[in-house]
């Protein structure tokens, strides 16, 4: 179908909203004149702390997240609770009840939720044992409204908007987690995704369990354990079984020659099969023979006991090492090997399940020869397959994130599985092909055969599970013992070794069981009564919908570089065309995935270029623009639209700013809400952004332009307000910093143009340094000093890791004047910090000490009160209590200065929790000792109203 063709479809699809005269009314293009603005309720108010706890715990079990996750993976999604809070508070009138929104979303308005999950988060830091759980209702997610409840809220809409049928778009749909709550909230749905796999992941999550319900999963089940049986008996004497045995995984390691002795060394890590640190971990023994040139193995229980150290792996990060003549193979050697096909494959060990329970063994003679005979039969059935298109025999494309395929010299889609994966998903793939067409042949009308292409799309969904689970990058869990989807890190990194699921028994039915459970549920959680929905396979730079002829757009574009798309789903497109290509022409047209209409920021396409980063930075922003200007296109123009944006580097949100302003957009609010586990008292210094913003945007009406000197006290007076009251709400850190940077932007995005009295254009960029400075100095006002170590410690304070992205750490350094990164760099400042590359590393007092930026001895050349402070410590350490005195009047302070006390007592505080690089809680515990042999203490201090009993 032609993109044409296929918008023609989409726009006869939607037009039947239009029909009826009182919906007909609210399309100017069509009829008539709107008012310009609507006020909402995410203009007034939101409960950020409500459903920032509710999403943090939709996600905080892996095994118990919403079904979409489990229907197919998907990169980025957003919780489900966050989803339905952004599109209810883009159409809810302002005055709407507390009560009322939190109902909607499933969350008792009667609790105080946040301090449950404070009281939780706490305990759980001080390792303390609650006699019951704080959160005594459900997951807000699970909760759908009943009938009487939508009925309420449609008559509320009608009432509001002036007609009953609202339309929510998303342009750029991904997984579904939007457009599947605006359905549950009865809303009238319009989903859009370039992505050919996620656009049949839409289908699946959308539009089929709507349309079809629950007679799909018995169908489902039915289609493919027929597709499983005919594949089983096939493939079955390539999985020889013990007597009484079933058969999890193989575990496999890549294999290369050594270029001195000639041993055929298996590559792992680590030879560890279960690791939790008890007597009952299991471990592999790698067995080395002078006399033959392939290794063996031993099952080793309780390994430590036995004096096996299985962390002693071969495979040793950027090399090698032969474990029998001890030379080390650089990984530039280990490439060109793989590249050169002379990688190979070991099978070390089974993992089995014997009288119900579960153990390893070593592979026996027959399993060996099961596998030789794989890679007979393959040779054998491949010039058919091949003929008949079956096998992915598409080339890799070089991106950002397939490179290390071709590295590994993995050139083509097939190549990466073993030979036995290739020949039992070969297999499957046949079978589904002959089962397919059978099915299709039973159609007696379009409706049975709309049916059974539903039904053959989730079988496709339960293949592509089994694709994700079995190939050369699945590797062995050995803390949760289990085979992990390879899709985990989003990416494509080498494994040295990996996984096998026994694919003749058990993988397709335990992927069939997961989607059917998944389908089952999303069925479940939608309403008797939805609206309508429409999923269409397109740019969100050409939307197939009539100017302005949607109320509200819920969208949450893209990020830069965050995730390469397309370049990730080839894995899975290589195979749906296969599958189900013909079903869908409009998505399968292509050899591979669309990748120059994606809006992300890929370097890989300007390959050879110079300058090739900031050739893809320029393609992202002029894509996600044009995007917002269509999206501008088909908005009402008094209708809302939402934007979700999570990412923490300036430059991003300042090309969001710069988008949205040039797209005729301007800012009405901002509301952060937390999104990811570990929230408060989690992991800290990772860099992870914790809150996703909500930033509410209106088409910009006037065309306003200002006077930075004006505007700039605007956008303070913006910052010190927001400032105080984010970190209210518990929000600090560089999350706060992030959490700012929406309601300033959208006082920038009043005006169309600054420029200062000189006539010099501002951008973004100038409103997020603001931004920076205000709440940098909010977060160090209890710290008196001079600019170079408040910067120094508002980096400690944020990430006591040490080792800090440059971008963050250049934000978190802004304090005004002359004061940069690099007043406080080993190059051209004070010594504080090491810049390297694109990271920043922290240098503690010794650190200092042995670059020569501090010398105690010397106290004439100590400039800055981080200076006096690190040189104190080390003084105190190595001299005593009487030298840090004798150093501070001869710097002309004394024990008793306020400044100095405060920079240590800051410090010191960095050691309480225990987090932090180990060298940091060193010199913290100094810091502290130091303080008290002063007179002062630094002591553990309880929230506001918390008491010790409150953990009892």
């Amino acid at each position: 179908m032609h993109a044409e063709e296929c918008q023609t479809g989409i726009i006869s699809g939607i037009l039947p909203f239009f029909k009826h005269e009182r919906i007909f009314k609210r399309f100017p293009s069509f009829y008539g004149r709107m008012i310009l603005e609507r006020r909402v309720l995410i203009d007034e108010w939101f409960p950020t702390g409500e459903v920032g706890v509710e999403s943090v715990r939709e996600r905080s079990a892996s095994s118990a997240l919403p079904p979409l996750y489990f229907l197919h993976v998907w990169f980025a999604r957003r919780p489900l609770v966050a989803s339905r809070a952004a599109v209810l508070a883009s159409i809810l009138p302002p005055d709407t009840t507390r009560e009322e929104f939190l109902k909607l979303l499933g969350i008792p308005y009667d609790k105080d939720v946040v301090a449950a999950a404070e009281k939780l988060a706490r305990a759980k830091a001080n390792k303390i044992k609650l006699s019951e759980n704080p959160f005594s209702w459900e997951r807000a997610f699970k909760y759908t409204p009943p009938q009487p409840q939508l009925d309420a809220l449609r008559e509320k809409i009608a009432s509001f908007w002036d007609h009953d049928r609202i339309l929510v778009l998303d342009p750029m749909a991904g997984g579904g987690s939007i457009p599947y709550e605006a359905l549950r909230l009865g809303l009238d749905v319009v989903a859009g995704e370039l992505n050919p796999v996620a656009y049949i992941i839409l289908k699946a999550t959308l539009e089929y369990p709507v349309k079809f319900r629950e007679r799909l999963v018995q169908a489902v089940k039915d289609f493919c354990e027929e597709v499983h049986e005919r594949a089983r008996s096939e493939l079955e004497e390539f999985f020889p079984k013990k007597p009484g045995e079933n058969v999890y995984a193989y575990l496999w390691a890549r294999t290369i020659k050594c270029s001195s002795c000639g041993l055929i060394i298996p590559l792992s890590p680590n030879w560890w099969l279960i690791r939790e640190g008890k007597a009952t971990d299991i471990a592999v023994k790698l067995v080395v023979s002078e006399d033959n040139d392939t290794c063996a193995f031993e099952i080793v229980s309780n390994p430590k006991a036995h004096g096996l150290d299985p962390d002693k792996g071969t495979d040793i990060g950027k090399s090698v090492r032969c474990p029998r003549c001890k030379t080390t193979l650089d990984s530039e050697f280990v490439k060109k090997e793989a590249q050169e096909g002379r990688m190979g494959h070991q099978l070390y060990a089974v993992s089995v399940k014997v009288a119900g329970k579960w153990s390893f063994r070593t592979p026996t003679k027959e399993e060996l020869e099961a596998v030789r005979k794989a890679e007979r039969i393959l040779l054998e059935k491949l010039p058919l397959w091949e003929k008949n298109e079956l096998v992915p025999n598409e080339f890799v494309q070089e991106g950002l994130k397939t490179r290390e395929l071709l590295n590994f010299g993995m050139l083509q889609w097939r190549d990466l599985f073993n030979p036995r994966q290739l020949l039992t998903h070969l297999t499957y793939l046949e079978k589904f092909q002959e089962v397919k067409e059978e099915l299709l042949s039973k159609a007696a009308s379009d409706e049975d055969r709309e049916f059974y292409k539903a039904v053959i799309t989730y079988g496709a969904l339960v293949f592509d599970t089994c694709l994700s689970y079995n190939c050369l990058l699945s590797r062995w869990d050995t803390t949760r013992t289990k085979v992990t989807n390879m899709m985990e890190l989003q990416a494509f990194p080498f494994k040295s070794s990996y996984a096998e699921w026994d694919h003749s028994k058990m993988l397709w039915t335990w992927s069939l069981e997961k989607v059917l459970d998944a389908l089952t549920e999303i069925i479940k959680l939608l309403p008797r009564e939805t609206g309508n929905v429409t999923v269409y396979c397109g740019d969100a730079a050409s939307i197939p919908l009539p100017d302005k002829s949607v109320d509200c757009i819920v969208v949450d574009p893209p990020y830069y570089e965050n995730v390469m798309y397309s370049e990730i789903s080839d894995f899975f497109y290589v195979w749906l065309k296969r599958l189900i290509g013909d079903l869908y022409p409009e998505a399968f047209q292509h050899e591979l995935t669309p990748k120059e209409e994606e809006a992300v920021a890929n370097p890989a396409r300007y390959r050879g270029v110079k300058r090739a980063k900031e050739l893809a930075n320029k393609h992202y922003e002029s894509k996600i623009e044009a995007c917002f200007r269509e999206m501008k296109r088909v908005l009402r123009d008094d209708g809302v639209m939402t934007v979700m944006f999570t990412h923490r580097k300036a430059e991003a949100w300042a090309s969001l700013a710069k988008a949205l302003i040039n797209a005729g957009f301007t800012f009405e609010a901002s509301w952060p809400i937390a999104t990811e586990p570990g929230q408060k008292f989690g992991k800290m210094g990772k860099g992870v952004l914790k809150y996703t913003v909500l930033l509410r945007c209106r088409k910009r009406t006037k065309d306003k332009r200002g006077l930075w000197e004006e505007v700039k006290e605007e956008l303070l007076e913006e910052a010190e307000k927001r400032v105080r009251d984010h970190n209210n709400k518990g929000i600090t850190g560089p999350d706060l910093l992030v959490s700012v940077y929406g309601p300033v932007l959208g006082r920038f995005a009043d005006y169309s143009q600054v420029k200062d009295a000189a006539g010099n254009l501002k951008t973004p960029s100038d409103a997020l340094n603001i931004v920076a400075e205000i709440v940098n100095k909010f977060l160090t006002q209890d710290i008196k000093a001079d600019p170079e170590t408040l910067a120094y410690i508002n980096l400690l304070r944020n990430f006591p890791n040490l080792t800090v992205d440059y971008d963050l750490a250049r934000l978190i350094t802004v304090f005004g004047g002359n004061i940069s990164l690099d007043r406080l760099d080993t190059k051209s400042g004070i010594g504080a910090v090491k810049t390297m590359g694109n990271k920043v590393k922290i240098l503690l007092s010794k650190e200092r000490q042995a670059e020569g930026f501090v010398t105690p001895t010397k106290p004439e050349k100590l400039r800055t009160l981080i200076d006096i402070v690190h040189a104190s410590l080390i003084q105190y350490e190595n001299v005593g209590l009487k030298s840090v005195i004798a150093l501070l009047s001869e710097t002309g302070r004394d024990h008793r200065d306020s400044g100095f006390l405060s920079v240590l007592r800051a410090i010191a505080q960095l050691g309480i929790n225990g987090q932090g690089d180990k060298k940091l809680i060193e010199e913290a515990k100094t810091a502290a000792t130091l303080l008290e042999a002063l007179g002062h203490k630094v002591q553990f201090t309880l929230a506001k109203g918390e008491k010790l009993d409150d953990y009892a």
